[in-house]
Parts: structure tokens; C-alpha cells; sequence
């Protein structure tokens, strides 16, 4: 537990000054299974587990009792395939960042990519606390849009984005990581449609 509060704690002292924590952090040693276990699958947990909570009290509420199984099956595998998506996402984008970075003049270093990933997606993963009341998960967006404004300043620190390039490699990466979600999200959706749809019928 005190592993887990290390890690929400890092990640809300990276909310409140990003260019300062950033620079604290940039050379610190990493591991890609470290970031993606020990920081990336711990805050990743907390949309998934409100997610979770919030489409379970909601259809619980509002659903006929005869369809509650099959409900309540359809928030596991939503939740959980979500939660699939969001750490995959993670290390994609780090991909898309190291990929575009010697087009924008910055270094391919493939755990600082990693490590800028992870700091983007912050934002929304502490957001995500809200899906707990299904209808609040929209502002979702506003940690995304956070998230946006910690990969403008962590290009510079952690990549060394010149800084006449920052805001051109900005828009690569974030119209990379909209086709990735696309994509990532329409697969979620085909799974959980489907697997509804059999249980339903069932």
C-alpha cells in the first residue's frame, strides 16, 4: 500500500509544478518495466477501479433486474479492457514520441520517451477518480488537455526539443496518439458489443 500511495503521490506532485518535477526526475535511473509496472499500471488502476464502481452502482440503479448479469458482466470487461488500453497506449505513444524525434532535432532516448509518455497521461489518470459517477467521466478531458501542456514543457527537458520545434512536434503527437486511440478504442468497442451482445442472448 505504501507503494501505491509513493507512486499517487509522485504523480500529484508532478501535477502541481510539471517543469519542476520534470527536471528533478529527468536523469533519475529507470527500467522500462519499472515505469511501466510500478508507475504506469499503479495510476492506470484508478480510472479502471472507478470505472468499475461507477457502472456497477449505475446500472444497479437504473437496469432491469432481469438484465443485471449480463450488465454487470459488460462493466468487467469494459472496465478491464480500458484499463488494457490505457497502459498500452501509454507505451505506444512513447513509441510515437521516440519515432518523431529526429525529425523535430530531439534525442531517441527510448526511456525519457517512455518517461514523458507516463507524465502525459497523468493528468487523466487522477481525473479518471471522477468515473465513480458515470456522467462526470467527461471531464476526463480536461486531464487530457493537462497532459498536453506537460508534454510542451517536457519535450525541451526530457527529449531536448529545440525550442522554435516544440509546439510542430506537439501536434505530431498528439494527431499520432488520436489515430492510436482510434484505433485502440474501435477494438474495445467491437469486444464489449459483442460480448454484451452474447450475453444478452444468454
Amino acid at each position: 500500500m505504501g507503494f501505491v500511495m509513493g507512486t499517487i503521490n509522485s504523480a500529484i506532485s508532478l501535477v502541481r509544478n510539471p517543469a519542476s518535477y520534470i527536471n528533478e526526475n529527468k536523469d533519475a535511473p529507470a527500467t522500462v518495466m519499472g515505469i511501466m509496472v510500478n508507475y504506469v499500471a499503479v495510476l492506470a488502476a484508478i480510472p479502471f477501479l472507478a470505472t468499475l464502481i461507477g457502472y456497477l452502482w449505475y446500472y444497479d440503479l437504473f437496469i432491469p433486474s432481469g438484465f443485471v448479469g449480463s450488465f454487470i458482466a459488460y462493466a468487467f470487461l469494459y472496465a478491464i479492457l480500458f484499463y488494457i488500453l490505457d497502459v498500452i497506449a501509454v507505451y505506444v505513444v512513447a513509441l510515437v514520441i521516440g519515432f518523431l524525434a529526429p525529425t523535430f532535432g530531439s534525442s531517441t532516448d527510448r526511456i525519457k520517451s517512455l518517461k514523458l509518455s507516463a507524465f502525459i497521461f497523468t493528468p487523466a489518470f487522477l481525473i479518471g477518480i471522477l468515473n465513480i459517477i458515470p456522467f462526470l467521466g467527461i471531464l476526463e478531458f480536461v486531464g487530457i488537455l493537462y497532459g498536453l501542456y506537460i508534454l510542451y514543457l517536457g519535450l525541451p527537458i526530457l527529449m531536448g526539443t529545440p525550442k522554435d520545434r516544440v509546439v510542430t512536434y506537439v501536434v505530431a503527437v498528439v494527431i499520432a496518439t488520436f489515430i492510436v486511440y482510434f484505433v485502440l478504442s474501435a477494438i474495445v468497442g467491437v469486444i464489449t458489443a459483442a460480448a454484451f451482445h452474447v450475453g444478452m442472448v444468454f
